[in-house]
């Protein structure tokens, strides 16, 4: 893998298929969503210590505008950024031309579902609106750590609930 966060190596892009989103014109009334959305591709196999290539396609309904993408981790003794890896990029959407895609460049600190945050931000004549999309990357054959709330009991009719007893403080 380059420098660059290119994929050289024989093994095949992993395509992540972006959550589904309410676009502008079938969200909920009263509840504004800012018209871009996102879409992701994790290239190659993440490793830890390893840079892993993300290519980001943003696109959007609002052309000839700015688009600030800012790029950041919650949890940095999971994935951090290389030195060279910038936190902000601008790109205009263009009509016809499909999503505009940034690559941006991560290196996993541990095995497991490690996540990318993306977020955009766009001037539209409602003021300014902001999306933001988790990116999940899956680093390793470790599984995703599920935390457990409550114990698992079994109802007198045969159910299995999770019990959450209130605490007293």
């Amino acid at each position: 893998m380059s420098a660059c966060g290119g994929n050289e190596s024989a093994e095949p892009a992993v395509t992540v298929p972006a959550v589904a989103s309410k676009s502008a014109e079938t969200a909920a009334p009263g509840k504004p969503s800012a018209p871009i959305s996102f879409r992701y591709e994790v290239q190659g196999n993440p490793v830890v210590g390893q840079p892993v290539a993300v290519n980001v396609f943003v696109s959007s309904s609002t052309y000839d505008r700015p688009i600030m993408l800012s790029y950041r981790v919650n949890d940095a003794s999971s994935v951090v950024f290389p030195e060279s890896q910038a936190r902000q990029s601008e790109l205009i959407a263009e009509p016809d031309n499909g999503p505009k895609m940034q690559q941006i460049t991560v290196i996993p600190q541990r095995e497991g579902r490690l996540y990318v945050n993306v977020s955009a931000e766009i001037e539209t004549p409602d003021g300014t609106m902001i999306k933001t999309t988790a990116i999940p990357i899956q680093v390793g054959s470790a599984p995703r750590e599920l935390e457990t709330n409550g114990d698992l009991v079994e109802t007198e009719e045969g159910e299995t609930v999770i019990s959450m007893p209130a605490e007293q403080t």
